[in-house]
């Protein structure tokens, strides 16, 4: 819900997921929130009919081993495993699920066009990649460009707020 230009109403508290962090709830008094976003990836997945949420930050696309480790999930080829395998063991199911992505912007200016340093684009297309992979598809997305963003996802409902750096909130 937006009460003004630069403020979310959030539900009782809020769960602060950073860099590399992931949160599952079905607690509806809850919020999820990524804050300062740039070329990192913020996943929201919500199952409709159970009224799990979860959220990762995602920081970048892969991982040297690929290991399904919980202290790996900063990377996108971890990350989107570990986040479905909780949902899951929480009681969400993976054919229910709504996600939502938003991130990846391009944080450092260069001149080519195949930039190694593009490492919001890197993110965004090894996110889609993934989802693709396990049969996901993205219900809303605000990716790329060049400025950074922060995103709320009320647990109870679903719903994914995101705000761009000097702009208003908007709703994915």
């Amino acid at each position: 819900m937006v009460l003004a230009t630069n403020q979310v109403r959030i539900n009782e508290y809020t769960i602060t997921v950073g860099l590399g962090e992931m949160a599952v709830t079905r607690d509806p008094k809850t919020s999820l929130a990524c804050f300062g976003l740039g070329s990192c990836i913020c996943l929201c997945a919500y199952d409709p009919l159970s009224k799990i949420s979860g959220m990762v930050h995602i920081v970048l696309p892969k991982s040297k081993n690929g290991l399904a480790d919980r202290a790996a999930i900063k990377y996108a080829d971890v990350a989107i495993p570990v986040l479905l395998q909780e949902l899951e063991q929480t009681g969400a199911s993976k054919t229910h699920l709504k996600v939502k992505i938003a991130g990846g912007a391009k944080m450092i200016k260069s001149f080519g066009q195949d930039d190694p340093f593009d490492m919001g684009n890197r993110n965004c297309e090894m996110v889609k990649s993934l989802l693709a992979a396990h049969n996901l598809r993205i219900s809303g997305s605000d990716t790329g460009g060049t400025q950074g963003r922060s995103v709320w996802m009320i647990a109870d409902t679903g719903q994914v707020l995101v705000r761009k750096a000097g702009e208003e909130i908007r709703e994915l």
